[in-house]
């Protein structure tokens, strides 16, 4: 479908450059772009690169960064979790500048592969190691008592089984459902604000389903939830709405900006991520 939406899609280049926005300081990178960059100092050497983003499933953060080091930084082959505000993109040199110290890297010590951090409360001390509070306690419109309580309440839950991050690798190519348990799609793409550290969208297709052929469509966090135990994502979308709208081709993505987002938000009924509360009055809201 195209012109239903009313949110244009200049196209970009194609997905895998570092060129996203077409132009040369994008804000925006998709995690496969950003997966495999590699990792310097303000010396310019190479350090390591990043292995994974791990995504925080209630707020679409990025939670931590996963990096692995070159041999002369003499850390081992372990992995470790670094805060996304370390980071510093050097998008000219396509690489990301780290703003920790290897001194500081060697008494965190880093894990095992497989043994990454699933919970917030297993990563809390991470961020404090590194000198950072750890986000979901400066939240805009989450005061610290009511952020204390809701670490109460699921800290035991969080886990290997009801996790509170999830990998970009996991999340991409997941099955996306309706409420009816139908099979919808699934997602294929998830595009980060590199300033905010957060998913912007994630990129769906849909398989011919609804009639909507093989396009992509630009979908807001917001309306995606993880069914975990079932291998799914729930899209809280109305049909009519998803069949007005408008999508991309694979090899020509929107320009992404604010502006542009800010119209695809309001399309399907929710306030920017970067906006503090979530409009109530959406389409179909179930």
């Amino acid at each position: 479908m195209s012109g239903g939406a009313g949110f244009g899609t200049d196209v970009s280049v194609n997905i895998g450059s570092w060129n996203m926005a077409d132009r040369d300081f994008p804000d925006f990178l998709s995690t496969g772009t950003i997966k495999g960059g590699k990792v310097v100092n303000r010396a310019g050497e190479d350090l390591g690169k990043i292995e994974e983003l791990m995504i925080d499933l209630q707020s679409g953060r990025i939670a931590y960064v996963v990096l692995s080091f070159s041999e002369f930084m003499g850390l081992g082959d372990k992995f470790f979790a670094i805060p996304w505000q370390t980071l510093t993109p050097r998008l000219q040199e396509h690489a990301f500048l780290l703003g920790i110290t290897k001194e500081i890297l060697e008494k965190e010590g880093g894990f095992e592969k497989g043994n990454w951090p699933l919970a917030r409360e297993e990563l809390a001390g991470t961020y404090t190691s590194y000198g950072y509070q750890p986000y979901w306690q400066v939240q805009t419109g989450m005061p610290e008592e009511a952020e204390t309580k809701r670490m109460t309440r699921t800290g035991t839950m969080a886990g290997r089984d009801n996790p509170d991050f999830l990998s970009a690798s996991t999340i991409k190519g997941d099955k996306v459902v309706n409420k009816a348990g139908e099979h919808l799609g699934k997602i294929e793409e998830l595009m980060i604000d590199l300033e905010d550290g957060r998913v912007a969208y994630a990129a769906l297709s849909f398989g011919g389903f609804l009639g909507l052929g093989s396009k992509l469509f630009a979908i807001p966090w917001q309306a995606l939830q993880m069914k975990l135990h079932d291998h799914a994502i729930l899209l809280d979308i109305p049909r009519d709405v998803l069949e007005k709208a408008e999508g991309f081709d694979k090899d020509h993505w929107p320009v992404t900006n604010r502006e542009w987002l800010s119209a695809m938000y309001s399309y399907y009924g929710y306030q920017p991520y970067w906006q503090a509360q979530r409009i109530e009055s959406r389409p179909g809201n179930l």
